[in-house]
């Protein structure tokens, strides 16, 4: 799956994919410029989407899901 991504994402321009030195397994992928703006705009769209995603809760209850995803993240992490 993750090699598909980066297939796609290198078709596209947004990273390169270079052998890694010292290991002809492993690859080094590096975000270019195009990678950089993509993701800019990926960010900045986040809020927007965030508040139509969640618009039919109330603030006390976007605050417990943040609680709850919070609780889920640090039994994870």
């Amino acid at each position: 799956m993750m090699v598909g991504i980066c297939d796609s994402l290198e078709r596209s321009g947004h990273v390169r994919r270079e052998r890694a030195p010292g290991d002809r397994r492993a690859y080094a992928v590096t975000i270019t410029d195009s990678g950089h703006r993509e993701l800019a705009r990926a960010e900045a769209a986040v809020p927007a989407f965030l508040d139509d995603t969640f618009e039919s809760l109330t603030p006390a209850e976007r605050e417990q899901l943040s609680d709850l995803f919070g609780k889920l993240l640090g039994a994870h992490g």
